[in-house]
């Protein structure tokens, strides 16, 4: 083909693909720049050829174009990719114009082709920015209407201009009846004027708001809602308020029904106040580790100390000095073993005086067997302290009556256990006088006749203090006491009482000593009791008669045991016999046992009767703590 060679050297200095085909559409001239991109000679694209340029995928839509435009002789510009000498395809349009003659004929086509595949590249990006865009919109507006709360969004006047679909499903109502300042129509009437001030106070002198209020839902109903909204400004400067209202009806409900009861908790605490405050007693609660952290108004009004100095363990400065150690002793071990018991101490009151109390205790446990808190009163017991020794000392004086009664009782078997040793006596003596005398001189044996002067007149005297001890009215005196003199001291009294009655006494007694802290003399009195009631249980006894007395050692406690073969207890009565003025004997008053349990528990051990073996006589046991790490003191 032909060219112009006048246009050559300018079309080929044009920075563009430059093209020309006849008036059938076959390519017969493209310039240098053109050549050069697509690595090719023109003979190799001329005519039909340059459709081998195109992608595979653009070549059936471009052809059809072409064949358009060629038809309708109009130009329009075609977009397709083109295959650069590198082989790698390159987004171009294609733009071209016809040249026609006088009578509208086409003689030449002239184009151009221009790279566009940056633009095109670019165009991609921003499609699938759109794109992005578009989806994460549509995404953005499916969790804003999912949400479970009520989002709005409004104009910097306050006006709403977007309320998601969770406020249109709860007001039941169209957006345009909301938007604007239509959301007031459904607050509560009693909420809107309080609502209005905070919101157009925040929305002229703060970025965020925060209140509460009613809403009327679309069946009516008004709940509670949490509204909470921000200010935001965009790169534009445009304002906008954007924010949530969240349903909090049920928390609203929770809140009031906690108030009520936190009303109804401070209305009980003021009434248990008053109560623990007015009860005639003194009130106080402990920590699980013994620190004393309550205690009411009586308890503080008596002993006149300041809360700061009795909280903790400074309620020990309330007890007596005497009181204090004892004290500290008994509720380290509560503490520890978690088990309450009543304490006796005295405490001292404002004006200076000691009054006897009781303090009782119990321990709040958690569901593991754990001490939360002690809980416990004062009781002041001094006069029952009173009563208490009183009692006891009447106990003391009518002990000493029985003792006496016994004593004179026993006034037969005494005299000729005393005359025994007195015959004896006379009758050594005469002996000593006999051996003395001149022609009968016998040192020797004067000095044995001697010897048992002096011994029968011990035993005299024995028996003679003996019978002193048990006759004198001396007040208690506990101290260290070995049990088994003090036994035979009291069996030695009643040998002869014993034989006349023809009863036989057996003695089985631990061969160690066996100590006691406590009175000697109202020891053998419960000994003395208790062999003497069973002497009388068998006066009419057909049978062998004899009475056992075992005295042994079991745990840290003194055992004994007084049986015999007598008449025994009934079973309903073994209980009622330690009761005072109650008595199985016609003529008895019911007082010796009632005594003997008295005694026994004063000494800390405990008294009880039951069937002797083979539901033969009685038996009456008592025991009595050892005397190894006992407190010896005036009682």
């Amino acid at each position: 083909m032909e060219r112009e060679p006048e246009t050559d050297p300018i079309i080929d200095l044009i920075p563009a693909m430059v093209w020309s085909a006849t008036s059938e559409g076959m390519l017969d001239f493209a310039n240098q720049h053109f050549l050069e991109f697509i690595g090719a000679p023109l003979e190799e694209i001329s005519g039909v050829g340059f459709y081998k340029l195109f992608h595979p995928d653009d070549m059936s839509h471009l052809a059809s174009e072409w064949h358009d435009i060629m038809a309708s002789k109009h130009a329009r510009e075609v977009v397709g990719r083109l295959r650069r000498a590198d082989g790698q395809y390159r987004w171009c349009t294609l733009r071209q114009k016809p040249r026609l003659d006088t009578e509208g004929n086409v003689v030449r086509w002239y184009g151009v082709v221009l790279d566009i595949e940056d633009r095109k590249q670019a165009e991609n990006a921003l499609k699938e920015t759109k794109t992005a865009l578009a989806a994460s919109e549509e995404n953005l507006s499916l969790i804003i209407n999912s949400l479970p709360v009520l989002v709005w969004s409004a104009r910097p006047d306050g006006s709403a201009d977007f309320v998601n679909k969770s406020w249109l499903d709860y007001a039941g109502r169209p957006a345009d009846q909301i938007l604007e300042w239509g959301f007031l129509d459904l607050y509560h009437p009693d909420d809107i004027p309080g609502m209005v001030d905070i919101w157009k106070r925040d929305l002229e002198h703060s970025d965020h708001t925060v209140l509460k209020g009613r809403i009327r839902g679309a069946d009516g109903n008004y709940r509670w809602f949490y509204f909470s909204g921000r200010k935001l400004v965009d790169a534009n400067g445009v304002v906008r308020w954007f924010g949530v209202n969240i349903d909090i009806e049920d928390l609203q409900r929770a809140e009031n029904a906690l108030r009520e009861s936190e009303a109804a908790l401070r209305e009980s605490e003021h009434k248990l106040n008053l109560i623990i405050n007015t009860i005639p007693a003194m009130a106080w609660s402990c920590t699980s580790d013994g620190r004393l952290e309550y205690f009411n108004r009586n308890l503080i009004d008596y002993v006149g100390l300041p809360s700061e100095e009795i909280v903790g363990f400074g309620f020990y400065r309330m007890f007596h000095p005497d009181d204090v150690e004892p004290m500290r002793m008994a509720w380290d071990d509560i503490v520890a073993s978690k088990n309450s018991r009543p304490v006796d101490a005295r405490i001292r009151r404002a004006d200076g005086e000691y009054r006897w109390f009781n303090l009782r205790q119990s321990p709040l446990l958690d569901p593991d067997g754990n001490v939360v808190r002690w809980y416990g009163v004062v009781v002041d017991i001094e006069d029952r302290k009173r009563a208490e020794e009183s009692l006891r000392q009447s106990q003391s004086d009518l002990a000493h009556v029985t003792r006496m009664t016994a004593t004179g009782e026993l006034a037969v078997s005494i005299a000729h256990e005393v005359n025994q040793p007195l015959m004896a006596i006379v009758t050594n003596a005469g002996t000593c006088l006999r051996w003395l005398q001149p022609g009968h001189t016998d040192l020797e044996q004067a000095r044995v006749a001697a010897e048992r002067i002096v011994r029968d007149g011990h035993r005299a005297g024995d028996i003679i203090t003996s019978i002193r001890a048990m006759a004198q009215k001396l007040p208690a005196r506990i101290e260290l006491t070995d049990f088994k003199p003090a036994v035979r001291e009291v069996l030695d009294l009643l040998t002869g009482e014993l034989q006349r009655r023809g009863i036989e006494l057996s003695l089985d007694m631990a061969a160690t000593p066996i100590e006691v802290v406590g009175d000697r003399t109202q020891l053998q009195q419960v000994v003395l009791n208790l062999v003497m009631n069973s002497a009388e249980a068998m006066t009419a006894s057909s049978t062998a008669k004899h009475i056992n007395i075992r005295c042994a050692v079991e745990e840290q406690l003194v055992s004994v045991s007084v049986s015999d073969t007598g008449r025994g207890v009934p079973i309903h009565e073994l209980e009622r016999v330690f009761e005072a003025f109650y008595s199985t004997k016609a003529d008895g008053i019911g007082m010796g046992l009632s005594i003997c349990r008295s005694i026994v528990e004063a000494h800390g051990g405990r008294i009880w009767a039951s069937l002797g073996e083979n539901g033969d006589g009685a038996l009456f046991t008592f025991t009595l703590p050892m005397a190894e790490g006992a407190v010896v003191h005036d009682r």
